[in-house]
């Protein structure tokens, strides 16, 4: 942040803190039932079924009960209300098997139709494993309904001993949501050295996340508060990025403020998975190799051979270091590395520069990433024995993975006592290969610009005619505005190159559309199910699009005064435009509870559900 005007700081400082203060609105609880109870202590015993019964101490109108699953095992029970003390009357079932129903720390909800009685009767089956952390029992006032005893197992009052924990509305706050599940609770496992639970992606994300859990508690806030941080820290690079990409301040300002109110940057921060660092680093990564390709275009025209400083290939290393740390979260940042390796051969080739003129300092930087890699397994390593980093006994079978997938395209991993490193890296790529899951909210690759499938991440009925959810998607006026933009960038691009016309923004365009193109058109080539968040790496690129053309108008040369006064009204209507429909929006992206009318009244499309 050295050398910024005092504006600058002003400007960058406002937007930060707004995000900041808007993103930690309903971000999660501090605290969230600790004192667990579990039934397959009194099954152990011999009984065939475990009975818990809650007196609410007269008769009261149940009209819903929130149940809080603290672990990923099975809970399944009948629930029954009394009208006499032998006249049970069945009210609901409850059946939460993670073979269909994947939950950890979550809570759920059992509509009960506004019931009188004056206990609950809790009959656990035997399969019945999973730890309650919490009954609540709501009237049809939206009123917590205080249990009086608990009688029963022993232990069962434990259920209800933490009532003053949760205040209704119940909504993402209290709990996690969609892949927090896997992430949130390997985070945990990793912090104890133990199994990990979710092996698919490799684990820095979730160590992150484990950092969150260590500060700050096994709570939701403790472990999506570093996404915000993150999501946060964007906003500064993104200008400094906007600004040195087009040398204007304003043009840095925009492309913050963009990035600031765009949907999809604003609900990974607030979700406890991987995405949200990988944005981070990819944009990291993206910004030291612009930075180290625009800086040796400067140092050329100071050396007679055209040589470029040591102090520049640093940016390059960097960027290279960038990578090794999104790869460590996700492998999908190996398409931005493609970009910026295609980008540099372009640069080699256009300033005729040997074309592995910058091998070593990729090569460190490489070496240093693989190192990286190798060191956020290490919770992994710790965890059992036979976790080492590889097996060379080993050899022959990995050879026969090898064969397979040349012949069939598939990797078959035989059963092991214990993976290796190296044997989780086979059974992660296998697990991608071969994955044949369906989802209803999936989207293919070539509709994410249009967002014509947002990602419908959670969803909670209220009392009163309200709801609670929360959809992935972008800022329809960003995103749909982005296709013009890189449309024109591209025939701009294609014109200069087939005029030979050597505009000084040349550089400027490939720089948007390699990275765009490579990091989307990659995914045409993999069959597995596909979510609209694997589009998150290009947000930064399609706001760099928008940008190019939203700065245009204020630049010193600028053809006529009178149109550059009514296009600089345009593009502050833009802005406006963005930001209204961020805070139109706001509650679907958030989970902030809302009227079901206004939440259908944003349904544009008739695939945006939500």
């Amino acid at each position: 942040m050295k050398g910024l005007k005092p504006w600058e700081l002003a400007a960058l400082a406002a937007l930060t803190i707004l995000f900041l203060a808007v993103a930690s609105v309903n971000l999660g609880s501090l605290a969230m039932p600790s004192s667990s109870w579990q039934p397959s202590t009194a099954v152990a015993s011999g009984a065939q079924e475990v009975l818990v019964v809650i007196d609410l101490g007269s008769v009261q109108q149940v009209n819903e009960i929130y149940v809080f699953l603290s672990d990923e095992k099975r809970t399944k029970f009948e629930l029954y209300g009394d009208t006499s003390a032998d006249d049970w009357r069945p009210f609901a079932t409850f059946d939460k098997d993670p073979a269909t129903h994947i939950h950890f720390c979550s809570w759920e909800r059992i509509a009960i139709g506004n019931k009188s009685t004056s206990s609950l009767i809790f009959r656990f089956d035997a399969s019945s494993s999973g730890e309650i952390g919490e009954f609540l029992i709501l009237s049809a006032e939206n009123e917590k309904i205080p249990p009086v005893n608990v009688t029963g197992s022993e232990g069962a009052q434990r259920l209800v001993d933490e009532q003053e924990l949760i205040t209704f509305p119940i909504t993402q706050k209290y709990g996690a949501y969609f892949d927090e599940m896997y992430f949130v609770r390997t985070a945990q496992e990793h912090l104890n050295l133990e199994e990990p639970y979710e092996w698919t992606h490799p684990p820095l994300g979730k160590l992150i996340i484990g950092v969150g859990i260590a500060l700050f508690g096994m709570n939701p806030f403790g472990w999506r508060i570093l996404g915000v941080l993150a999501a946060a820290a964007m906003i500064p690079v993104m200008f400094l990025f906007g600004k040195r990409m087009f040398k204007s301040s304003l043009a840095g300002f925009i492309a913050a403020f963009l990035l600031s109110f765009d949907f999809m940057h604003f609900s990974l921060a607030r979700l406890a998975t991987g995405e949200i660092y990988l944005l981070l680093f990819s944009l990291l990564m993206f910004y030291f190799a612009f930075e180290y390709l625009s800086k040796r275009e400067e140092c050329a025209a100071e050396t007679e051979e055209g040589g470029v400083k040591n102090n520049t290939s640093t940016s390059l290393f960097l960027s290279i270091v960038c990578f090794g740390l999104g790869f460590s979260v996700k492998w999908t940042a190996l398409f931005g590395l493609i970009a910026v390796l295609t980008l540099v051969a372009v640069s080699n080739i256009q300033t005729k520069r040997p074309l592995l003129s910058d091998s070593k300092t990729i090569l460190a930087g490489l070496l240093v990433s693989a190192a990286i890699y190798i060191a956020t397994y290490i919770p992994y390593m710790l965890a059992g024995e036979g976790h080492g980093l590889i097996d060379i006994h080993r050899l022959p079978l990995y050879i026969g993975y090898l064969a397979e997938y040349l012949t069939s395209g598939t990797i078959s991993i035989s059963p092991l006592d214990s993976l290796t490193v190296f044997d989780l890296q086979l059974r992660m790529f296998g697990y991608h290969a071969s994955i044949e899951a369906t989802h209803p909210y999936s989207s293919p690759w070539w509709s994410w610009p249009l967002m014509l499938k947002p990602l419908w991440m959670y969803s909670n009925t209220l009392l009163g005619g309200k709801v609670s959810t929360i959809v992935l998607m972008g800022n329809p006026a960003l995103w749909w505005g982005s296709i013009p933009a890189l449309i024109l960038i591209g025939a701009l691009f294609v014109r200069n190159t087939i005029k030979k016309v050597e505009h000084e923004r040349n550089f400027v365009f490939l720089f948007i559309l390699v990275p765009f193109l490579l990091q989307w058109l990659s995914y045409a080539l993999i069959s597995r199910i596909l979510f609209i968040y694997h589009f998150v790496a290009n947000v930064p690129f399609m706001i760099f699009a928008v940008t190019y053309w939203l700065q245009l108008p204020f630049e010193k040369d600028w053809p006529s005064q009178r149109t550059g006064l009514i296009v600089k009204g345009f593009v502050i209507a833009f802005l406006i435009l963005v930001a209204v429909l961020f805070f139109l929006f706001y509650p679907v992206i958030s989970g902030y509870p809302v009227a079901y009318e206004y939440k259908e009244s944003l349904r544009w499309l008739s695939g945006w559900v939500f």
